[in-house]
């Protein structure tokens, strides 16, 4: 064999290996750009907060926040998606065709549909809420409400998901 013949061997099998690592390790499905009957989704509930600033450590500048997982509100959106029964509820990721990212304050909640990708690069690895909403095919804000409980967002939050919805899918 010449040395070129060699090298374009070996340059192939590069390629399937790294092809091939892809599709073990790799999120391979494409995720949707709008909502079909039956299809699953993985919900994520979460508040953000902000450290408390500490008297004896001097002012950097740097805003420290953190996400807190909020798993009252999953549980209840979750029934209510369930309740809906147009969509299922994944219990892992991997099962999932797209995220539901679900973003509580005081008296709001917001629930942005957004893909697997976004959800990893903007959410798990670094936070960054703009990009987020930028990658959401769905995004669907309740409140302020004067009474704000878990429940009363929940509700309302996957009542305006099926409003958005065309009226021949409901």
């Amino acid at each position: 064999m010449t040395g070129l013949t060699k090298r374009s061997i070996f340059t192939c099998l590069g390629v399937f290996i790294i092809l091939g690592a892809h599709e073990i390790y790799g999120q391979t499905r494409t995720s949707p750009t709008t909502f079909h009957p039956g299809q699953s989704m993985y919900i994520v509930a979460y508040r953000k907060f902000e450290y408390p600033g500490f008297v004896d450590q001097p002012e950097t500048g740097d805003k420290r926040d953190y996400v807190d997982l909020d798993l009252d509100a999953e549980r209840k959106v979750r029934k209510r998606i369930e309740q809906w029964t147009y969509l299922k509820v994944a219990e892992k990721l991997s099962q999932a065709d797209f995220v539901f990212l679900v973003h509580l304050d005081a008296g709001s909640i917001e629930g942005l549909a957004i893909p697997f990708e976004a959800y990893q690069q903007h959410f798990k690895e670094k936070y960054d809420l703009d990009q987020l909403r930028e990658a959401a095919f769905g995004r669907y804000l309740i409140g302020p409400l004067k009474l704000a409980t878990i429940s009363r967002l929940a509700d309302r939050l996957v009542k305006q998901m099926q409003q958005k919805l065309p009226t021949q899918s409901r």
